[in-house]
């Protein structure tokens, strides 16, 4: 029977990444560079990256070693979520993927993503290993709830990056890794830590955040509602901001109750991806995205057909 694909501080040597890298090794001559710049002059305007799973956002979001992407959303917006969906979409794309969530058990994570892959609420007990199957060598967890600390995280992102080769590092979330809203030296610290090894170790870390509440619910907060510091957006290379349309879902169930047409309110998206800070691309933008509750994927459009997560490979 496959096992669940789980890290752990005991299944690693963990204090061998820890070490920050030596600066000498961060000297490097400027045509260490040149194929990375014969490949950006060879390929013109090429967009390039990892794809999110809907096709109407890869021409203006993508996901590239050496970047940073923060996502964010109020509590129960569903953040967290959509992330685990776009890291089925990364693995489909072959991209090794490591999460490490310390908000959430391992068995709770993957049981989301395998309804997302099997699209559907109830999967038969047979999907279990071919869901794992197809993970094997794609995905890992790290196994750790509660308080995390910078240098832990930092351990994991090397060991991921040098050792299992992934290419997306999930961290879920900065709350649980700096505590407390107004410690922003430790916020700016640990978010400048991201960015450097990011950029060092070639790999994509995406930072889950919360963002303050808002008076009203049916506000869509942006990048300076993030909790905390400032330089948390400021240093990022794209921030994203879930927010889930929870006054659609009160039109629904009154016009229910009713009995009167529900068209009109189902046209409306259940959910908003928004882009306003795109570092490397030229888009900013919302993208709107409708919800199907039994395989707890977002969609494209109102008909709300859940996406085979398994077969999606579109990337470049």
């Amino acid at each position: 029977m496959t096992k669940l694909p789980i890290i752990t501080p005991d299944s690693f040597d963990f204090k061998r990444y820890m070490a920050e890298t030596e600066s000498s090794a961060k000297v490097l001559p400027a045509d260490t560079w040149r194929d990375e710049l014969i490949e950006i002059v060879s390929g013109g305007n090429r967009i390039t990256g990892a794809c999110l799973p809907w096709a109407k956002t890869h021409e203006n979001l993508r996901f590239r070693g050496g970047e940073v992407t923060l996502w964010m959303g109020s509590n129960g917006h569903g953040k967290s979520q959509l992330l685990g969906q776009a890291c089925l979409g990364f693995v489909a794309q072959g991209e090794g993927v490591v999460i490490a969530s310390f908000e959430m058990t391992p068995r709770a994570t993957l049981h989301r993503m395998m309804r997302q892959a099997a699209m559907n609420g109830n999967p038969p007990p047979e999907f279990v290993d071919k869901f794992l199957d197809w993970l094997k060598g794609k995905l890992w967890i790290y196994n750790q709830l509660g308080q995390a600390t910078p240098e832990m995280v930092g351990a994991v992102i090397r060991y991921a990056a040098t050792e299992l080769n992934a290419k997306h590092i999930v961290i879920d979330s900065l709350m649980r890794v700096v505590a407390g809203e107004d410690n922003y030296n430790a916020q700016k610290d640990f978010v400048g830590q991201l960015c450097t090894l990011a950029r060092d170790y070639g790999v994509h870390c995406h930072l889950v955040h919360h963002t303050r509440k808002l008076s009203d619910e049916s506000q869509i907060p942006g990048k300076f509602d993030s909790k905390g510091s400032g330089s948390i957006t400021d240093q990022v290379d794209q921030c994203l901001t879930v927010w889930r349309n929870k006054a659609k879902q009160r039109e629904m169930e009154t016009a229910i109750r009713k009995g009167t047409p529900t068209h009109e309110i189902e046209s409306k998206p259940d959910a908003l991806l928004v882009c306003d800070k795109n570092r490397h691309g030229e888009w900013e933008g919302k993208v709107a995205l409708w919800y199907h509750a039994s395989s707890l994927q977002y969609t494209s459009d109102q008909r709300c057909s859940p996406l085979d997560m398994m077969t999606v490979t579109t990337g470049g």
